[in-house]
């Protein structure tokens, strides 16, 4: 009776391992439609600008609209009416739990919509059912020409960039220098006069993208850490370095690049 499988398979009924097959079978299936479903319920909630907008319009002024940047980012312009919760604080949380209601929709945006939709999925753990996100955020929003208001007063009009952006600079630009950095780094300080001045001598493109920002221009590029160079000629990635770099290794690579 220890190998029983051994010892009868040749007589053990054929449906037997078809009815293990199928079990199987039925299994996967239902793995695939869950993950499909899930996909779907994930994008339906991502909105793009034109819905993101008209889901405002249809709730009114009561509509849960938060800003989850920066208090920084959000005095400089944000959507109308909006509030300003900072997803990167540690009280984010209990922000959220006082200040909005479960049971009713939540619309949220960042710079680019990547911390906007991190936050909407830790809202559902939350207990929150209804959580809509920008997708291409604020950046894509005054891209549109959509509205949006200040409490700056020197607060100048927006260029926002994105994917579609770059592309037009690239494409109309013959080579392209692109300085990562953020506002904090040191580096990317010290750095930012030689970029300027190599790039008014070369008359090269000089494009300075905040990392954190334009995460998702980042994350395209696998930035890693600030500040990053990339040279693009021609529409081809031809270069890139990070860190502290001096100007003789900068003209090399640029008179290098003139050969290909």
């Amino acid at each position: 009776m220890g190998n029983f499988l051994g010892i009868y398979s040749d007589v053990l009924p054929l449906y037997y391992y078809l009815k293990i097959s199928m079990k199987s079978l039925f299994s996967l299936i239902f793995i695939l439609l869950g993950i499909s479903v899930y996909a779907q319920t994930k994008n339906a909630y991502s909105l793009s600008v034109n819905d993101f907008d008209n889901k405002i319009k249809v709730i009114g002024p009561t509509a849960q609209l938060v800003d989850v940047r920066t208090p920084s980012e959000f005095a400089i312009a944000h959507i109308k009416r909006a509030a300003n919760i900072n997803f990167t604080d540690d009280d984010f949380e209990d922000l959220a739990k006082k200040r909005l209601d479960k049971t009713k929709p939540v619309l949220l945006y960042c710079f680019s919509g990547k911390r906007s939709a991190d936050a909407a999925a830790f809202l559902r753990t939350l207990g929150f059912k209804e959580v809509y996100d920008l997708n291409g955020g604020f950046a894509q929003w005054t891209a549109s020409s959509k509205p949006y208001v200040s409490t700056s007063t020197d607060t100048k009009p927006i260029a926002a960039l994105t994917l579609q952006n770059l592309d037009d600079i690239v494409r109309t630009n013959e080579v392209v220098l692109i300085h990562f950095y953020t506002d904090w780094c040191d580096v990317c300080k010290k750095m930012t006069p030689l970029l300027n001045k190599i790039a008014d001598e070369n008359k090269i493109k000089l494009l300075k993208v905040d990392s954190e920002k334009n995460d998702i221009i980042a994350s395209v590029f696998k930035v890693e850490e600030n500040p990053t160079y990339i040279i693009i000629k021609k529409g081809r990635r031809t270069w890139s370095a990070t860190g502290e770099i001096s100007e003789q290794e900068l003209k090399e690579v640029l008179q290098k690049l003139n050969k290909i």
